[in-house]
């Protein structure tokens, strides 16, 4: 059996490492599995070492974006042999009644006849046979050559979808080509319940394909410790985007009446914003963000230091990752009432936060974990690390999954 592993950028880019987890165990069950990924995302040169056993082909681009002139646009798309297709799309979502719609389907229109149009999903589309699986790891990129390939002389097509990729409320309630995608892929695989009934409610035509595959992180065999100085050690790790809302945690700290030290691991478009913020409020020696680390060095990072809490404060997520390395590694987690999160994150282990909580409400919350005994501490990070091994352990959902993919 052979599988075509899309993804946005791994091997190359800084946001997709995890996905090693997965292909160590999946290569143990295909013939032949080929990373495909859709751009090099600002990393052309190193690239992480892929699996044994495991082939890349590709980047289809050399950037996950481009330029849209709109007049060039619809010439391309007009005359393109898909123009059937995407003219379809433009009156039955009736795109031309709100701009910004329009612009996403102009966008995605084009994108579809580049995708068309590549070398690499030529040579891909013309090896098609029942012993291909297409997997695609996003619900945007490189899936969006689903509509548009006969599927039926693949063995399976299989669509994971998270945040961005799935919820539409994140999307300005519109995502190009979402209809027919759902009806030419065989399963579609939401990392989340919250983002399965998203699915099911707008697509209830599909209810029966939509189904749940929970992603999963490895531990590194270690459990992280807990401080000891009476200081509370907080950790956090995610991009520096204002979906992130890091300056929430920041600001809480304003509220803050006792000793805390919080480091971050993690860099982005926001850093010089957030270091201002830091400055700002003279937090220099209670938040310290420490950039970027490779996905192998996060749980080290974790292991090698003393840390109480993991806090996630998006405004919008799936089910995240970072959570998870956080479970793996026995440190309980505080996080935002949004997509996925409540699905692990209960008080039994943490702390679920509102959907929108204000720094006040973050820093009530703290200090409310800072004052408990230390044998509920200690209870929360032993079943922190019990929700790792019984819902996110990577080896046992990757053969579940493995299973589904080849039955």
């Amino acid at each position: 059996m052979k599988l075509f592993y899309f993804t946005a950028s791994y091997p190359f880019g800084i946001g997709e490492q995890w996905k090693a987890n997965e292909l160590k165990e999946l290569v143990h069950h295909f013939d032949q599995i080929t990373v495909v990924p859709y751009a090099y995302e600002g990393n052309f040169k190193n690239p992480k070492t892929l699996p044994d056993g495991v082939q890349l082909l590709g980047p289809l681009f050399e950037t996950g974006s481009f330029g849209l002139n709109k007049a060039t646009a619809f010439i391309r798309i007009l005359t393109s042999k898909y123009a059937g297709a995407f003219l379809n799309e433009f009156f039955r979502k009736r795109v031309y009644k709100r701009r910004i719609h329009l612009i996403s389907w102009l966008y995605a229109s084009r994108n579809v006849i580049r995708l068309m149009n590549n070398d690499v999903i030529s040579q891909i589309s013309a090896a098609l046979d029942k012993q291909t699986i297409f997997y695609f790891f996003w619900g945007k990129g490189s899936v969006e050559i689903l509509p548009f390939i006969d599927t039926a002389l693949c063995f399976k097509t299989f669509v994971r979808m998270h945040r961005y990729d799935l919820f539409e409320t994140v999307n300005n309630n519109y995502i190009p080509y979402r209809h027919p995608l759902l009806d030419k892929a065989d399963t579609i695989a939401p990392s989340s319940e919250a983002g399965r009934q998203h699915l099911i409610q707008l697509y209830p035509e599909f209810q029966d394909k939509i189904k749940l595959f929970r992603l999963g992180t490895l531990g590194n065999g270690k459990r992280a410790s807990a401080s000891s100085d009476n200081i509370l050690r907080v950790v956090s790790c995610s991009f520096l985007s204002p979906v992130k809302r890091v300056d929430l945690m920041i600001k809480s700290l304003k509220y803050v009446d006792f000793p805390v030290l919080w480091r971050h691991i993690g860099d982005g478009v926001q850093r010089k914003e957030m270091e201002g913020l830091i400055r700002q409020y003279a937090l220099q020696d209670k938040f310290i963000i420490e950039g970027i680390l490779d996905s192998e060095k996060v749980l080290e990072f974790y292991t090698d230091h003393a840390f109480d809490l993991f806090v996630n404060t998006s405004e919008s997520e799936g089910v995240p990752f970072s959570i998870m390395e956080a479970f793996s590694v026995g440190i309980p987690v505080m996080a935002t009432n949004v997509g996925g999160s409540g699905e692990i994150v209960k008080d039994e282990v943490g702390k679920l936060l509102p959907a929108n909580p204000e720094p006040e409400i973050l820093a009530r919350c703290l200090k409310e974990f800072y004052d408990l005994p230390e044998e509920d501490k200690r209870k929360k990070r032993d079943l922190a690390y019990q929700v790792y091994v019984h819902d996110c352990n990577a080896d046992r959902l990757t053969n579940e999954l493995q299973v589904y993919l080849q039955s």
